[in-house]
């Protein structure tokens, strides 16, 4: 009975176990299921989101579109008005064009009545009478256009002139190619060590004493490492100065006796030197029949500079050109290359004499018997003298092209500036002037005006008031070009 019992307990807690286990698995099951539908609910949650966020885009970018549709069709309406605009302005335009032509119908009726009245009164005349009358009037209604058709013609000339001189000058320039040679007033010496300085500042300044007293020049010896600066504006003085001190520093006996001596030999020395390298600079450019006096006078102008311009290289310059231009114009090549090099040979003396280089170099040519055509040529190119022959207007323009090339000559910048400044202001203070500035060097001043406020005739008038004002108020070399621009402006665009 007890065993039947147990055995009935053991039974009942084992079914309840095994109750609890599958009431456990089913709430389990349950849960998961629930799960499942929740992940299921929130996966459609998120695709519906971005669904409806795509939507969002897509209206957004509709939207856009629309606008700029809105935007272009705007812009047709503009486009649209303007060509209406536009057409009713031509319209107008053609409205009064017709105008125009019944105008013209009727004067063209009268004109033909006034004709038949003289043709009436012709056949009255004489053959000649007739013929005669018609050349009169026909002189008086076509005499304008003679004249225009002749002022037109002059025009025309007058630019294949320029045409023509302008393709001769360029021919030359091309031709000839030199370096450039641009002088200062300082020759720089560099050293082995600065224990050199010492040598020359030797006891008191002594030995820069007696070397600034034998060559004339400034030695400048600052901080500048291993340099030394000889100054001076005379570029010969400048040459013995810096061949004695390089031999001193060579030959190390720095002293006043040994700088006496070591100068004395250069000068000596120097004037040998020139006159080899005159008849060297000759040969090499195939000139003959010179004077052997004007070799030396030919190598010195290396030591000559005009405007900071090198005077021997400014007369090779000349020499190319003018011998390239008198090929060009058919005249003598071999004798503008040979005064092209001799043209400023004056500029070798002009610092002893008291006279200017053409009237120094004219003595000279009559000197050594020199024919009247070369003595021309020298008093010539600076138009001392009328021209006789053309190699004097070739040398001349020759001189002038290598003068103005931009770089050749230079002259303080605050005078250059000095100098625009007072043009400018100058020409901005007539009436009626908007802007004005001063071009090529203030060789040119350009001036625009108001085309409102004044007519053709008092821009012409004006033009010649600037010109004589700059003539009166201000110092210029050669010539200052004065142009006056009257201009208006009208723009259309084409669509």
């Amino acid at each position: 009975m007890y065993d039947i019992l147990l055995s009935l307990i053991a039974w009942g807690a084992i079914s309840g176990i095994s109750v609890f286990f599958i009431v456990s698995r089913q709430k389990s099951t349950l849960e998961q299921e629930k799960l499942k539908e929740i992940e299921f609910i929130k996966n459609w949650l998120e695709k519906r989101g971005n669904l409806i966020e795509e939507e969002k885009n897509e209206l957004l970018q509709s939207r856009q579109k629309i606008e700029k549709m809105e935007e272009k069709i705007l812009e047709k309406e503009d486009k649209l008005e303007k060509k209406l605009e536009e057409i009713e302005l031509k319209s107008q335009d053609i409205i009064k064009k017709n105008e125009s032509i019944d105008k013209q119908k009727e004067e063209i009726t009268l004109v033909r009545e006034e004709l038949r009245t003289k043709l009436s009164d012709i056949a009255k005349l004489t053959k000649e009478e007739a013929k005669e009358l018609i050349m009169k009037q026909t002189e008086e209604i076509y005499e304008k256009d003679v004249i225009d058709i002749i002022e037109k013609k002059k025009k025309e000339i007058k630019l294949k002139e320029k045409e023509v001189a302008r393709e001769i000058l360029i021919k030359a320039v091309q031709q000839y190619s030199w370096e450039v040679i641009s002088e200062t007033t300082q020759t720089t010496l560099h050293l082995d060590n600065d224990d050199i300085k010492w040598k020359l500042i030797w006891k008191e300044w002594r030995n820069i004493i007696a070397f600034e007293r034998e060559t004339w020049v400034s030695l400048i010896i600052d901080d500048t490492p291993d340099t030394v600066f000889i100054s001076s504006f005379d570029l010969f003085r400048r040459y013995i100065a810096k061949k004695s001190l390089e031999q001193l520093i060579e030959d190390k006996r720095i002293q006043p006796a040994r700088i006496e001596e070591i100068v004395s030999l250069n000068k000596a020395d120097a004037e040998k030197l020139i006159f080899e390298f005159g008849e060297k600079t000759v040969n090499e450019m195939w000139i003959s029949g010179l004077p052997t006096e004007l070799l030396s006078l030919i190598w010195k102008l290396r030591f000559r500079t005009s405007f900071w311009q090198n005077i021997l290289t400014h007369s090779k310059e000349v020499a190319y050109i003018a011998e390239a231009l008198a090929k060009e114009l058919w005249a003598d090549p071999a004798l503008a290359l040979k005064w092209g090099l001799l043209h400023d040979i004056g500029k070798a003396l002009d610092h002893d004499i008291e006279w200017t280089h053409p009237e120094i170099w004219g003595k000279i040519a009559r000197k050594y018997g020199l024919n009247d055509k070369l003595i021309n040529i020298i008093e010539g190119h600076h138009d001392w003298v009328a021209h006789t022959c053309i190699e004097t207007q070739i040398i001349q323009i020759a001189d002038a092209i290598s003068a103005v090339r931009p770089g050749a000559r230079r002259a303080s910048v605050e005078q250059y500036i000095k100098r625009i400044q007072e043009m400018e202001n100058l020409a901005a203070s007539f009436p009626w002037v908007t802007k004005a500035y001063a071009l090529s060097a203030w060789r040119e001043v350009r001036m625009f005006v108001d085309c409102q406020a004044i007519t053709d005739l008092q821009a012409e008038k004006m033009a010649r008031e600037v010109a004589l004002s700059i003539e009166n108020n201000l110092s210029y070399p050669g010539e200052v070009k004065v142009t006056l621009i009257r201009e208006k402006r009208i723009t259309e665009y084409a669509r």
